[in-house]
């Protein structure tokens, strides 16, 4: 779905205040063990993230080896992790700037809501990409023909490892990823679209799609035809001895025919 006026923003500001609001859903009628339980998690969180201690371990752990940098990104149980946390986190954060907003005038209240309104979109759009890994896995798993299967496996890894590598900059900064692994994913993707390029055709194929969906003349085939009738015409024009002579060609001939003196 889009707005009339073809802009998303207004409906991935929804989406943010529909996670905002599930977010503190959590807490409604939390005791106060359950949200001193919550602090102490994010304090863990960022004692971990915040100090590189996870990229630490994954880089000891990856040491000289961008297979074994890659093997564990390629699971799904981690990739689901990472993008997942990518939401909760950006939610979270969120939740944590625009608290106290219901005690300020609806002035200041929006001002404050405003203020926040790239990372609100951010988190939406993260949200998005969050569902749509979901939906190509369950798809992914449910395919049964090994053939097929392993071709969908290529492109599940391209399509996962590429929404990591979309957001790289957050990885890093927020501690999720080392650099090692960083640098893998990028290495890896290039090596999957080189075993993907001989199936394109069929993955492309596989859409179904028609000329009626394409709706454009030149995807018909018919550039390709006139191109074709082009490059013929002046063949046949070449041979003739009737082609134009480019005006290089005519002055060197000048030069050739020049008497020395």
């Amino acid at each position: 779905y889009v707005t009339f006026e073809g802009d998303n923003n207004v409906l991935l500001q929804l989406v943010a205040k529909r996670l905002l609001t599930d977010f503190s859903d959590k807490f409604k009628d939390a005791d106060i063990g359950a949200l001193a339980s919550f602090v102490v998690g994010q304090a863990a969180d960022a004692a971990i993230h915040g100090t590189g201690l996870r990229t630490v371990a994954q880089t000891i752990k990856d040491f000289g080896s961008t297979a074994r940098s890659v093997k564990e990104l390629r699971e799904t149980n981690v990739q689901r992790e990472l993008l997942t946390d990518r939401v909760e986190t950006m939610v979270s954060d969120l939740a944590g700037r625009l608290r106290g907003a219901e005690k300020l005038s609806p002035e200041e209240a929006a001002e404050l809501f405003n203020s926040q309104q790239d990372e609100l979109i951010e988190a939406a759009r993260a949200h998005g990409e969050l569902l749509q890994w979901e939906a190509f896995t369950r798809a992914y798993e449910g395919i049964e023909d090994e053939g097929t299967r392993q071709v969908i496996e290529w492109l599940h890894d391209v399509f996962g490892l590429g929404l990591i590598e979309k957001h790289l900059a957050w990885y890093l900064i927020h501690g999720r990823l080392s650099p090692q692994r960083a640098q893998a994913i990028t290495a890896y993707i290039d090596r999957l679209l080189a075993r993907l390029r001989p199936h394109v055709q069929d993955l492309e194929d596989a859409f179904g799609y028609e000329q009626e969906h394409l709706r454009a003349p030149i995807s018909s085939g018919i550039e390709a035809e006139r191109q074709e009738e082009s490059r013929e015409y002046y063949r046949k024009l070449a041979a003739s001895g009737n082609a134009p002579i480019d005006e290089k060609t005519l002055k060197a001939k000048k030069r050739a025919t020049r008497p020395t003196t």
